[in-house]
């Protein structure tokens, strides 16, 4: 079997390295879009003479077109790629087409379903394996397994427990492929759709979201977006960490405001009046706990707020 992984996302490098240990991989096809971590990615196949290219949104459909025609892949597998697949390619692998989505599908497609999930506070999420076709994340589904959210879990431990899943769910598959074509399974959940992550989803709005909502955003932005946004001292503040308090704050208190602030933490009251202990926090000063930024003389009565924030969203799909 021929297979090329469509992949600029570090945690394909096990699938890589399984497929071109068995002689399947004949190529992994990336984006300009790499950074940080995922550039290990490039390395690894430079490091295993793996073939690999890197292509642009503008110039992909000729050069993948070129790679196909060269290879002649059986069966072509997205798993964390940047950019849309024409149908020219698509419908190119004798196999089949697939794509890797981090929900069950039809529900969260869409960029970062991970993000959109944990911000709604789903108890739950999943790994879909679907067939690529002209629409996004609509193709038939071929495998899906669920993956229940950890109470308070971040982006990135989540995306991490999604794609050691992911991982398992591939190497199952393509098992599968060499003996039967496979058949769509019956969808459970209900559609529903998801845009490009923008930074008004990243804010924090005190005066309408409820503790429990507020710290969700916090998980989903942690760290793929550097934080959720909010203001303190006129100042643009991205929050980490927070954790839920028991108990009620003070009535009359406007959200956003800081009730109590000693040893024991700093504590901000919510428009449901439940109580948020700011544990990590970045400032224009450097990254800080709570504990610290009432060491440095943040007191009961100031206020995090709403405001326009300049701020660059990460694209990580």
């Amino acid at each position: 079997m021929k297979i090329i992984l469509f992949s600029n996302y570090r945690s394909s490098l096990s699938v890589i390295d399984y497929f071109n240990t068995i002689g399947y991989l004949s190529a992994v096809v990336s984006t300009d879009k790499l950074r940080d971590n995922h550039l290990e990615i490039e390395s690894f196949c430079k490091i295993k003479n793996i073939h690999f290219l890197k292509v642009h949104k503008y110039d992909l459909e000729i050069h993948i077109e070129q790679l196909f025609a060269e290879i002649q892949p059986d069966v072509a597998i997205m798993f964390g790629f940047s950019y849309r697949i024409p149908a020219s390619i698509y419908e190119f692998p004798l196999l089949g087409f697939y794509n890797i989505h981090y929900s069950m599908l039809p529900a969260y497609r869409g960029p970062d379903p991970i993000f959109w999930q944990i911000k709604n506070g789903e108890s739950s999420s999943g790994v879909s394996i679907h067939k690529v076709d002209e629409g996004f994340d609509t193709g038939n589904v071929v495998m899906q397994k669920v993956v229940p959210f950890i109470p308070g879990e971040t982006w990135a431990i989540a995306d991490g427990r999604h794609g050691i899943t992911a991982t398992d769910m591939i190497l199952q598959f393509i098992e599968q492929l060499n003996q039967m074509p496979p058949h769509p399974i019956k969808e459970i959940n209900p559609s529903s759709n998801y845009t490009k992550v923008k930074v008004e989803d990243l804010t924090i709005d005190w005066n309408s979201q409820t503790a429990a909502q507020i710290e969700n955003l916090v998980n989903a932005s942690n760290p793929v977006y550097g934080g959720a946004i909010t203001t303190f001292r006129k100042q643009p503040v991205r929050i980490f960490e927070v954790s839920p308090v028991d108990g009620k704050g003070q009535a009359g208190v406007f959200p956003g405001t800081i009730i109590h602030a000693d040893g024991s933490g700093l504590f901000v009251q919510c428009v449901d009046d439940h109580l948020l202990r700011i544990n990590i926090l970045s400032l224009n000063e450097g990254v800080l706990s709570g504990f610290k930024l009432v060491a440095l003389g943040a007191g009961k009565d100031e206020r995090f707020e709403a405001g326009q924030l300049v701020a660059t969203v990460l694209d990580v799909n």
